[in-house]
């Protein structure tokens, strides 16, 4: 899956490889939580509810498991985690994201330049959902603005922190 010359990776990016079959065989090596790929909200919207359970495949054999959304909007947000909170342990909030499609369509990394936005989505969702509301997070170059961050994700909600440890 890499071409000669580039890095070799101890695995591959959470985006290809979280589909239900490599959570299941995570799970066999030892892994206690796994995490749906990311889902676009407004997209997980439009789907019918067949669809939506095949993008997050639950299986009694795969749980605890977080389903892991992109958004930009809170009431946006909420409406997609409680369409999923029935079929998971918690939903996740993707702010590590830095792929050029999400920066476009103002999702991912690029929403921790507007922390208010973000504290709103935070707020909205984890006072909304039965279950736990969790974000993963990259950091800045300045740890004490990563650390003012990841204080205001608590405050606002968030009942866990995933950090990607870099910018």
């Amino acid at each position: 899956w890499r071409k000669i010359g580039e890095p070799r990776h101890v695995c591959a990016p959470m985006v290809w490889n979280s589909e239900l079959a490599f959570r299941l065989l995570v799970r066999r090596h030892g892994c206690q939580l796994t995490y749906t790929p990311m889902i676009l909200a407004r997209k997980f919207l439009r789907l019918d509810h067949a669809e939506r359970l095949a993008m997050i495949e639950p299986d009694s054999h795969d749980r605890p498991l977080v389903v892991q959304f992109a958004a930009d909007d809170p009431q946006t947000l909420l409406a997609a985690a409680r369409l999923a909170e029935a079929h998971c342990d918690a939903v996740d909030l993707n702010l590590g994201c830095p792929q050029p499609q999400a920066v476009r369509d103002h999702y991912g990394s690029i929403l921790m330049e507007e922390p208010e936005l973000v504290e709103a989505m935070v707020r909205t969702a984890s006072a909304g959902l039965s279950i736990p509301f969790t974000v993963k997070m990259r950091i800045f170059d300045d740890v004490e603005r990563t650390t003012r961050f990841a204080r205001m994700l608590e405050a606002a909600g968030a009942s866990l922190l995933t950090v990607h440890g870099r910018t």
